[in-house]
Parts: C-alpha cells; sequence; structure tokens
C-alpha cells in the first residue's frame, strides 16, 4: 500500500460500521489493515442490505483495502497466531462489548505488556464502565439518548436516516488513533483510547444543536434554533435549498420574481421569518411554483444567493460538481462487480484507488499468518476449516434461496 500510513499495520477486530469504518479510513491512508473476523460468519455486515455473490454492498465499502484472516480467539493456537501478530501491529481496533477483550486476554494491558508501542482503540456504544456499558447497541439508540431523535422529528421523535454516530465514531476514532501515532513518534510509547459513540455524538452534535444549552443562567438572548434557518422549497419540478437568511437574499428572489414579498414586515427581517416560518415557505413556494430547479439555481447563483437542487440518492452521482470533481469512482470488484463509491476526500498520493477491494472471510490467512512465522500445518488447518464452514454457509444460503 502507498499513502501518508504506509508501513503501519492496524488489526481491525470490528464488525458493522464504527470499527470497520475507522479502519477503512486508515487502510485508504495506506496502512495495511489486517481484519481479524470469526470463521464462518465473520463480520454480520457481510450479510446487510444489497447484496451480490454472497457480499452486501455496504460490507464492500467500508472493507475496500483490507485484508481478512478468520481466527477463533477461543482456541489457544488461533490466538497464539494473533499474539504474533499483535507484536507486529502499531494499531488495535475492536468495538466489542465490554469486558469481552479481557475475558479473552487481548486486551490493552496483556498486549501492551508485549508491544508498548501499540495504540489500542475501543470503540463502545456508551463506555467501558456506567450503569449502560452492558447494553447492547445500535445507532438509533444513541440518537435517541443523544436527544438526535428528538430533535429531528419536531413533535414526534424520528431518527435520521443514517447511522450518523457510527460513522461520527469512526472519524472520532481516527483522528484519535493519528495523533496517537503522532505521541508515539515522541515517546516511543502507544496508548489506550476507549472511544464511545455517545461522547462522540454529544462532541459532534453540541456546536449547532445544543447552541440554546451552552450559555446557563437566566440572562441569555436566544435566537431560535441553527437548524430553523434553512427551510426547503418545492418548486416545479423538485426541490432546491435556499438560504434567506440575509434580508438581502430574500429582496433579490423577490425582485427576481415579481413580487414585494421582502417589503412585508412579516418576513422583511430574520426574527421575523423565524416567528413565521410555516407561512413564510408557503410564501416563497408560491413565488417558485413555476419555475424549475435548474432556473432556480442558475438566477440564485447569479445574484450570489446560495442555493443546491435537492437531489436524490438516484441522481446525486450524476450531479455536475460530483462529476468534476471525480468524487465517486467506479471499479469491478473481482467476484462481486461493478460497484460505485465515494473517493477519500483527503486524497493523498495514492496512485489506484481502491487498491484492493473487500475480501471475503479468511482470503489472506495464508499470507499474513505465513509472514509471521505460524506453522504451515495450523494455517493448513484453519484452511480446510473455512473450507468447511465456506461450503456449509453457501448451502445453507442456496436452501434459503439466496446466494
Amino acid at each position: 500500500m502507498s499513502g501518508p500510513l504506509s508501513g503501519y499495520r492496524v488489526l481491525e477486530l470490528t464488525s458493522t460500521v464504527s470499527g470497520p469504518m475507522a479502519a477503512m479510513i486508515l487502510a485508504d491512508q495506506g496502512a495495511d489493515v489486517i481484519k481479524i473476523e470469526p470463521p464462518l460468519f465473520g463480520d454480520t455486515a457481510r450479510y446487510l442490505g444489497s447484496s451480490r455473490a454472497g457480499m452486501g454492498a455496504m460490507f464492500a465499502v467500508l472493507n475496500r483495502n483490507k485484508r481478512s484472516v478468520a481466527l477463533d480467539l477461543k482456541v489457544a493456537e488461533e490466538k497464539d497466531a494473533f499474539l504474533a501478530l499483535a507484536q507486529t501491529a502499531d494499531v488495535v481496533i475492536e468495538n466489542y462489548r465490554p469486558g469481552v477483550v479481557q475475558s479473552l486476554g487481548i486486551d490493552y494491558e496483556a498486549l501492551s505488556a508485549r508491544n508498548p508501542g501499540l495504540v489500542y482503540a475501543s470503540i463502545s456504544g456508551y463506555g467501558q464502565d456506567g450503569p449502560y456499558q452492558n447494553r447492547r447497541v445500535f445507532d438509533p439508540l444513541i440518537q435517541a439518548t443523544a436527544g438526535t431523535a428528538a430533535e429531528q422529528g419536531g413533535e414526534i421523535p424520528a431518527n435520521m436516516r443514517a447511522i450518523v454516530y457510527d460513522k461520527v465514531t469512526a472519524l472520532t476514532t481516527t483522528q484519535a488513533v493519528t495523533a496517537a501515532l503522532l505521541e508515539r513518534g515522541r515517546t516511543g510509547l502507544g496508548q489506550y483510547l476507549p472511544i464511545s459513540m455517545l461522547d462522540s455524538a454529544l462532541y459532534y452534535m453540541w456546536p449547532d444543536m445544543m447552541w440554546s444549552r451552552t450559555l446557563l443562567g437566566d440572562d441569555i438572548q436566544h435566537k431560535g434554533e441553527l437548524a430553523d434557518y434553512f427551510p426547503i422549497f418545492r418548486a416545479r419540478d423538485g426541490y432546491v435549498s435556499i438560504v434567506l437568511v440575509s434580508d438581502e437574499s430574500l429582496e433579490m428572489l423577490s425582485i427576481w420574481r415579481g413580487s414585494e414579498l421582502h417589503l412585508d414586515v412579516r418576513y422583511s427581517t430574520l426574527p421575523a421569518r423565524l416567528a413565521r416560518a410555516a407561512a413564510f415557505k408557503i410564501e416563497v413556494e408560491a413565488l417558485l411554483a413555476e419555475v424549475s430547479t435548474d432556473e432556480i439555481c442558475e438566477m440564485m447563483d447569479a445574484f450570489g444567493v446560495p442555493v443546491a437542487r435537492v437531489n436524490t440518492l438516484d441522481n446525486v452521482h450524476d450531479d455536475e460538481q460530483v462529476r468534476h470533481a471525480g468524487s465517486l469512482v467506479e471499479s469491478e470488484h473481482p467476484r462481486v462487480g461493478r460497484m460505485r463509491y465515494p473517493r477519500p476526500p483527503a486524497r493523498f498520493a495514492v496512485p489506484v484507488f481502491p487498491e484492493r477491494h473487500a475480501p471475503y472471510i479468511g482470503d489472506d490467512t495464508r499470507e499474513v499468518l505465513v509472514s509471521v512465522g505460524v506453522a504451515d500445518d495450523i494455517i493448513s488447518g484453519l484452511e480446510e476449516r473455512d473450507a468447511r464452514y465456506a461450503a456449509t454457509l453457501q448451502a445453507e444460503m442456496e436452501a434459503a434461496g439466496g446466494t
């Protein structure tokens, strides 16, 4: 692998999204990421969502540029193989439930005793201790606890249609890991990084969603909620986002449409528009009812008014800026087939993206374990086991009508 993290080795013991995405970012930046998966089923995200050739689309995106080794860490000789790998690692990322890595003997204390330079990140939902530590966690539960669902839904709480805090936690973890590696360069020592989804969620949402709850006391001048500044408006053939925070922007829109809406005292200032948000939205949509989204974007942009077309999930790939920037790439997975996904936003000097496609379970077991001196008879035994498991899994999927 090439890139700024080339030469660093990351062992990933994670599943679903938060951990895999964190390791994906490091892999995209050149780290040698070895995904340690339990045999047979591996990461449960392999089977989520749209799939082809036995691999889910989300898994294929989140696990590119990685190698897969199938190990049962409850089996002594397979745990020994992992420990041999851990001595060569710079980073371990795990998202088991609190206490599991201790029971397996692969926690930070155990591994750092062999490898003092190890950076070890433990991702959890609510933290490694406390009243919620043993709860099973999914992203919507963090949205509920952090207050996001209540704010998103208004009168009736609703979750965002994205697992936002899994991904925020991934970004948080990646930044923390690279910062710890930078510190290790000065001290020679690794460190333990316990990172919770709840902490990551609160850190992420606080500046804007909680600006009315940051300053404490009774002498605060409140100015509404930031999200209320940015309504979406219906046009003739779709929707547009027009930022009408400034009075001048509303004036430009009104003059273009031959209206005097900007002179109406009910809407002529931002506080007035926020106080009558529903009525203001109706007024603006009346001005735009016969106008196409393309024309609105062209005119508002010409007048210096912030504007954007509301793309659907089916046409975002065709947005002219997305196409110009090469933000999305298409590539051919050797078994899964044609795929489309986003390039890393920080584009380091990586000649080919992706350098590896997402692996199937245990694709790289032999290559990786040979490199750390695991005996050939042990590796052969693992390969025979994986072949049996794969045949069993395929038979079960075919019986269930899948592939």
